[in-house]
């Protein structure tokens, strides 16, 4: 009994059960594939961009197009100014820059002194002419050709004044930048504006999630990481969304030992609600 007593148990496990706890127990404690690194982080969806839309110039509303909750496509007219003055302005460039009489006038007083000088010096070397006669006639055919030259410039110059007539004109109106949704509008017909806003437009799609996370975490993070987003809102509890970290505050915060990130969550159908709370959990694959 002493002897089997000193004899180590392990000694009596056959050499083929070490070698399938080998390979078991190390399988048995491998990590998902995905897992939370950190988790329930309160955040809030936000529009991607919010831009408050006023005139570049000074004057008095002629019409407001959109109300709140618009939803409207980049370049819409969401407001203009009164433009009588400029539409005006454009219409007379616009008829200046099509004018080219003056243009076909100079040109053939140019080509009659043209063959005015072509006689000429056909006189002058039968000495029909004096040499006086021949240089008047070469200087007013050159000044003919100078004419046309001038008149081809203010053309050229009615076209530019055109163009800036035009662009005169555009900055009378107010358009969005980008499609988004109406959020507020601040003015009405009638109204003076100078530089105060009209109207206040947000993006949508995509939007955003800033969150604020411990300097501790820093590191575990990354662009590209995968963000879960669940919302308390009636008809999304159940529902799950995945943003993606887009943005790393490269600075933290120091009085409070924090960082900030920024995440990107898709919403091409636009049925995703923005200003509401969630809750975030970083997932790492």
């Amino acid at each position: 009994m002493q002897l089997l007593n000193a004899i180590n148990p392990l000694a009596l496990i056959p050499p083929a059960v070490f070698f399938v706890a080998a390979i078991v127990l190390p399988w048995g404690n491998q990590a998902d594939a995905s897992r939370e690194i950190l988790s329930d982080i309160d955040c809030v969806v936000q529009p991607g961009k919010v831009a408050s839309l006023g005139s570049a110039v000074a004057g008095v509303l002629a019409s407001v197009n959109v109300h709140r909750s618009d939803y409207v496509q980049a370049g819409t007219v969401l407001a203009e100014l009164e433009s009588d003055v400029e539409q005006a302005s454009l219409a007379l460039a616009n008829r200046l820059a099509s004018l080219n009489t003056a243009t076909r006038l100079r040109q053939l007083n140019a080509d009659f002194g043209s063959r005015t000088l072509e006689r000429n010096q056909t006189l002058f070397q039968k000495a029909s002419i004096s040499k006086q006669t021949l240089d008047q006639v070469k200087t007013e055919a050159l000044i003919a050709e100078l004419q046309v030259l001038q008149e081809r410039e203010n053309s050229e110059v009615a076209q530019i004044e055109a163009i800036r007539a035009k662009a005169a004109l555009s900055r009378r109106f107010i358009r969005a930048p980008f499609d988004g949704a109406i959020t507020e509008a601040f003015k009405t017909v009638g109204e003076y504006v100078a530089d105060e806003p009209i109207v206040q437009i947000a993006s949508l799609d995509p939007l955003h999630i800033e969150v604020i996370v411990p300097i501790s975490e820093l590191g575990t993070i990354e662009s590209g990481m995968r963000g879960d987003i669940t919302m308390n809102v009636p008809g999304f509890e159940d529902t799950t969304f995945e943003a993606t970290v887009r943005r790393i505050d490269p600075v933290a915060d120091a009085a409070s030992a924090t960082y900030g990130v920024l995440l990107e969550l898709p919403n091409p159908d636009l049925t995703i609600p923005s200003g509401v709370r969630c809750k975030l959990d970083f997932v790492s694959h």
